[in-house]
């Protein structure tokens, strides 16, 4: 490979999952002799993937006896015939250091759209669970043994959720322009009242719109939704772990660090409210040091308003003062590149304070599927200068 080639070679994200403090209250607390297959569902596409494996709050190592990577089916079946072993540095073996990221060895794999991608890790000496990624939605399979290369699930008797330790995949493009966008935010963007096993999050429901459009220029929409997160506090500071840190914290390693990045989707801050118990001005400021970050790297930000929670168990008419006072001030635009009605896109015209019935998961706070779906729907393409009626 020439020099020219070499250059125009690029890592894109696929997939993401934003690393997490474990929680002891909802995490598996270790696994041994145990092999974990984790199902991820990939938004961009090629020959070539990597992973990328994290064990950023971990105090000690952690140790994979072997890990597998395969085309998925239904149910954590895996396609015969496609799978791949992993490395790392040409070993089988991998060790992510305590408080590191590692990447592994190149993967020759083809991806296409509305496949599945199955990642089995062989954990053999007893390890307790350290760095993680909270998605009730995500179903991952657990057997006893090594059973990475089991393309049945027969041994995988035991159904759990969320992501240990595996928190990336990327694709290598050749020389084509791509667009990544980071959809930044909390559990409305994780998507963690989506059905289990569906990929029904608004993040996926817009990715199926861009590539429904046949548009010309890729684009891959990379989840950085953290359930719980806020904008100004860390989760352990507010008693809860499994909310990560805040957005303030984490925009290097879960937006600035991903190859291609160009766009920011950022629908944040009802936590704040609602959990953190901020005024209005604090969360402003804390949204607009936001956009000037992302501004300095030369990305756009797109900010969404925040959606009603009208009846949630923390909302009061003092807290809903507030998201109407911050839900102003985007409005006004300032700062930022555009404008996301995510509240206009769910509200109930009857009742404004409210989730429309329809979109309401249950607890007045979070969507359902067509929420979702609503949620990936009102974004204007425009914004990222696609026009629909020009395929």
């Amino acid at each position: 490979m020439n020099e020219q080639q070499h250059a125009e070679d690029q890592w894109i994200g696929s997939w993401f999952a934003s690393p997490t403090y474990e929680d002891r209250t909802v995490a598996e607390e270790r696994f041994e002799d145990q092999t974990l297959r984790m199902i991820v569902h990939p938004h961009a596409f090629g020959s070539k993937l990597r992973l990328k494996f994290s064990n950023l709050y971990g105090s000690e190592p952690v140790h994979f006896g072997k890990v597998a990577a395969a085309l998925s089916e239904e149910d954590g079946l895996i396609v015969p015939g496609t799978c791949r072993h992993v490395t790392l540095h040409g070993h089988t073996t991998i060790t992510i250091p305590a408080g590191e990221e590692i990447y592994t060895d190149p993967i020759d794999l083809q991806l296409h759209e509305n496949t599945d991608v199955a990642i089995s890790i062989y954990i053999p000496a007893s390890t307790r669970t350290s760095t993680w990624h909270f998605s009730p939605p995500s179903i991952t399979y657990v057997a006893e043994g090594n059973r990475t290369d089991d393309s049945d699930t027969g041994h995988f008797r035991n159904k759990i959720h969320s992501y240990y330790w595996l928190s990336g995949l990327e694709v290598l493009t050749y020389g084509d322009p791509f667009r990544v966008i980071v959809a930044l935010g909390d559990s409305i963007t994780e998507g963690s009242t989506s059905t289990p096993g569906t990929n029904r999050r608004w993040p996926d429901f817009f990715q199926e719109r861009l590539d429904r459009e046949q548009i010309a220029l890729p684009v891959s929409v990379l989840n950085a939704g953290i359930v719980g997160n806020q904008i100004l506090t860390n989760g352990p500071d507010a008693g809860m772990p499994l909310g990560g840190e805040c957005i303030l914290s984490r925009l290097e390693r879960d937006v600035f660090s991903h190859s291609g990045v160009t766009d920011v989707i950022f629908l944040a801050g009802i936590n704040d409210i609602g959990i953190g118990n901020a005024s209005a001005n604090e969360i402003i400021a804390g949204m607009k040091e936001t956009a000037a970050r992302v501004h300095e790297k030369g990305l756009r930000i797109f900010a969404g308003t925040l959606p009603p929670f009208g009846n949630a168990p923390y909302y009061t008419n003092e807290k809903e003062i507030i998201r109407q006072e911050v839900n102003r001030w985007i409005l006004a635009n300032e700062g930022f590149d555009g404008i996301i009605d995510f509240n206009e896109g769910l509200a109930d015209p009857q009742h404004p304070e409210q989730l429309l019935p329809a979109y309401d998961f249950g607890d007045h706070l979070h969507p359902n599927d067509k929420g979702f779906r609503a949620l990936a729907d009102c974004i204007p393409l425009s914004l990222f200068g696609i026009n629909p009626n020009h395929i």
